[in-house]
């Protein structure tokens, strides 16, 4: 129950706007180092909005790079936690950009909601600058793929060929409620989320407002987030678009999934290629045998 429970006040904290980081949930706790591994990675500092000093690290292919891939985490833990999920890219042949939001890990600023999204811009915008010459492709997890979402539709990036969008939710209001409904004690709250929830952030009014290819991700056992949120933002984001649901996988969990994984990997080298085409398409996943 605590999980929910942290998730539920976490998103109340980011409707109130909180910006302090004392009462926000954030996380600057190191949990792991790109030094515990041979990893070809350097770090890098720079600049988003309201003098925000994010931190970032970049990890090389292990030989010629055919794309960058580009990673925004929930709101949940920090980088320190997330980056050995995305480093099998390297073994694929692609670089990997992860970085931490204002108030998370190493970055500097005051947590905002909308500060929120304007890392994720800075953070698409300056792993470009590193290498100019690769493809993009932007992962968002949990609230990071509401980030992302928000992001690639206020702003073009002609370089980034596909959004994969992990377990996010339509709305944060609808979200909270999701949370409440969960928990016969916290019904008499069941108002809170609509009333004091921000305009202009949900993802459910920005999803088709760009023409980028999304792909969306779910694990069928997601309580965070229910998976009719993906499939909401699917029915209603531009072609090209696909959706993947996946059996026995919860909340962010779909890339533990082996033929997700392998299909995934396809599904970017295609894009980046321009090889075959990305239109709509719905896929289930069995669970893993090996859960």
């Amino acid at each position: 129950m605590f999980k929910y429970l942290f998730s539920f006040f976490a998103i109340i904290f980011l409707f109130n706007g909180c910006s302090k980081n004392a009462i926000f949930p954030t996380d600057t706790k190191v949990y792991d180092t790109p030094t515990n591994y041979v990893y070809d990675y350097e770090e890098f500092y720079f600049e988003s909005s309201q003098e925000a000093m994010l931190r970032g690290w970049l990890f090389r292919s292990n030989g010629p790079s055919q794309g960058m891939i580009v990673v925004a985490n929930g709101m949940a833990f920090n980088m320190s936690s997330r980056f050995t999920e995305w480093t099998w890219t390297l073994e694929k042949g692609y670089d990997l950009f992860i970085f931490d939001y204002r108030g998370y890990g190493e970055s500097l600023g005051e947590v905002d909601m909308f500060g929120f999204v304007d890392d994720v811009t800075s953070a698409i915008a300056y792993a470009h600058t590193l290498n100019e010459d690769l493809p993009m492709v932007v992962v968002g997890q949990s609230m990071g793929g509401s980030f992302v979402i928000d992001a690639v539709a206020k702003k073009e990036y002609p370089y980034v060929k596909l959004l994969v969008i992990d377990s996010t939710m339509t709305g944060f209001a609808a979200a909270g409620e999701e949370l409440i409904k969960q928990y016969i004690l916290l019904w008499p709250l069941i108002w809170v989320p609509s009333v004091i929830t921000p305009d202009g952030i949900d993802s459910i009014d920005f999803v088709d407002k760009t023409e980028t290819p999304t792909l969306f991700m779910v694990g069928l056992n997601d309580t965070i987030i229910p998976p009719e949120h993906s499939a909401e933002l699917f029915e209603k984001a531009k072609e090209p678009k696909a959706l993947w649901v996946v059996e026995g996988e919860e909340h962010v969990n779909s890339i533990h999934n082996e033929r997700v994984k392998e299909d995934l990997l396809l599904t970017i080298g295609n894009v980046i290629k321009s090889e075959g085409s990305f239109a709509s398409d719905v896929r289930y996943y069995e669970q893993n045998t090996s859960n």
